[in-house]
């Protein structure tokens, strides 16, 4: 045989081989409706399937085709877009409520629970438009697995959907949560919820509480646990409105039930410790990565910092308006970002009618993980955002951190927890107290010390985030996840919590004493009869 025929052979057979060895699957992926941090964990997920040679979809609203325009995923994705035809359930204008949410003095827990209870009608509304659209449904019999947000429950009943009226009961589902998981999501996985050491979500605690914190963050949890199950309601009577009532008795049923998976976007390396199910798996960092080419002008202008480095400003691409709708707030940041020596990039999408400092350059949007992994970047200064957190952490760049509502307190807590950055409260802003946390972060190495150590603790592990959730994707779609499922799904509030072992025992218990109690009295009360039958005598 002639030599030079031996590499095309062998490239013959590793490519038959190959074929053989992957079983390209399709994959439809649900961001909450293509908007935001829920949107984006997803993409690197998606980005890890195609790479391994699967079909995969990604299905948003109508409301966000630039999505769907974006070359850049055209090249790599399918788009499923479905129409919102209802002008009422406008997300958008879900969106700015949250903006103002965030803005207000009551972004707190009840604020957030009367926000989100608004939003049911959206998500029912939105999952309707889904469920009506047969030719997109027809194009779903196909699927093997549907991977979707968990603040868009329509992923459960797009499956329930196939199953009942397109006899396909392969699909899997797998949800992910942008956020560590809260107690909601945690119950779903099977997973332990204990109030005592595991901060509820928007408390700001950290998992050393004092008794107060521990009977708030008690109250908090028991609480979250109730406005799941109203929702649940809600939700479950939509799902008979579409015919799918028969399929499942709640909503719990659907999360639990038919659930292979769960991907949550935290990591340890930053998380306070609790115990997870096996069917709960940690993708924290999914954003996060080695950074790309900046543009020409943006490296110029970075170079020209010269020693003093950069910071990196935004308030995320929900805030990233307040220009307009906070003014005072947005010269009050400048005043004290002109202070400093640095040299300041941060994300505006309209520009002040004053001319900026110049060492303030404004954009748009920002290249946030190529920003933060630029060995002049100094500082973040943002929203806490769980995205920007981990692409901070992975780049050992100190924080300031702004939380407005949500999960951002809790981003918060960890980064002052773990000595890696300052909080600023926007109830007390000044330029003089911006300016002091930026001198003092800029200032004090042991920030960055504290950024650095849990980058390598963060970087130091065997798979990155989107290949690790997309091999735990591609294992379910071949074993299921039945066998992880945990068994605590199957018992009752008073198995669970072995109310019934401890009223046994208590039972056990007080009838022992209480036979103690009647012999100890029986043998008392004998002693004294012979002692008084002896006294008789001797009288």
């Amino acid at each position: 045989m002639d030599q030079r025929s031996l590499p095309t052979i062998l490239r013959i057979f590793l490519l038959v081989w190959v074929c053989q060895e992957v079983q390209p699957a399709n994959i439809l992926m649900v961001g909450f409706v293509g908007k935001g941090s829920h949107f984006l964990c997803l993409l690197p997920i998606g980005r890890s399937l195609v790479s391994q040679g699967h079909n995969v979809s990604l299905l948003t609203s109508d409301e966000y085709m630039e999505r769907a325009n974006d070359p850049e995923l055209r090249k790599l994705f399918n788009f499923e877009i479905y129409k919102n035809t209802d002008p009422r359930y406008n997300t958008k204008k879900y969106f700015h409520l949250l903006e103002e949410l965030g803005f207000s003095e009551n972004g707190d827990l009840i604020s957030f629970f009367k926000t989100m209870t608004s939003f049911n009608e959206i998500i029912s509304k939105t999952c309707q438009f889904v469920l009506e659209d047969k030719e997109m449904m027809k194009r779903f019999e196909k699927l093997d697995a549907i991977v979707t947000d968990m603040g868009w429950p329509c992923g459960g009943l797009i499956k329930l959907h196939l199953k009942k009226y397109s006899n396909n009961s392969r699909v899997r589902l797998i949800w992910t949560t942008p956020t560590t998981p809260n107690v909601a999501m945690l119950d779903i996985s099977g997973s332990p919820a204990n109030p005592a050491y595991q901060p509820a979500i928007m408390s700001s605690y950290t998992s050393n509480m004092t008794f107060i914190e521990r009977t708030i963050n008690t109250l908090s949890t028991y609480g979250l646990r109730l406005f799941m199950k109203m929702a649940s309601y809600s939700f479950s009577t939509f799902a008979e409105g579409v015919g799918l009532g028969d399929e499942l008795a709640t909503i719990d049923n659907m999360l639990t039930d038919i659930t292979d998976l769960v991907l949550a976007s935290f990591d340890f390396a930053v998380e306070f410790p609790f115990p997870k199910s096996p069917g709960l798996i940690p993708v924290g960092g999914l954003t996060a990565g080695p950074p790309n080419d900046l543009p020409q002008e943006l490296e110029d202008f970075i170079q020209s910092s010269g020693d003093d480095g950069i910071v990196v400003f935004t308030l995320g691409t929900y805030f990233a308006n307040f220009a307009t709708s906070r003014p005072h707030l947005l010269k009050m940041f400048i005043d004290a970002l002109a202070k400093i020596p640095q040299k300041v990039i941060m994300q505006l999408k309209v520009m002040p009618e004053y001319d900026l400092p110049p060492n303030i350059k404004a954009l748009p949007w920002l290249p946030q993980n190529d920003l933060l992994g630029h060995p002049k970047t100094r500082l973040f200064m943002y929203h806490g955002g769980n995205n920007g957190f981990y692409e901070a952490v992975y780049h050992g760049v100190p924080i300031i951190v702004l939380p407005f509502f949500g999960d951002q307190l809790d981003t918060a807590a960890r980064i002052t927890s773990r000595g890696m950055g300052l909080q600023l409260d926007k109830l007390t802003l000044s330029v003089d107290l911006i300016h002091h946390h930026l001198t003092e972060v800029l200032g004090d190495e042991r920030y960055s010390l504290a950024a650095k150590r849990l980058s390598a603790i963060l970087r130091d592990r065997p798979m990155n985030p989107a290949d690790r959730a997309a091999f735990w994707i591609q294992h379910v779609i071949k074993h299921g996840g039945e066998y992880m499922r945990s068994p605590a799904h199957d018992l009752s509030f008073i198995q669970y919590n072995l109310i019934d072992v401890y009223a046994f025992i208590a039972s056990v218990l007080a009838l022992f004493l209480f036979l103690v109690y009647k012999i100890m009295r029986c043998c008392v009360s004998c002693c004294m009869r012979k002692k008084v039958g002896t006294k008789d005598k001797s009288d």
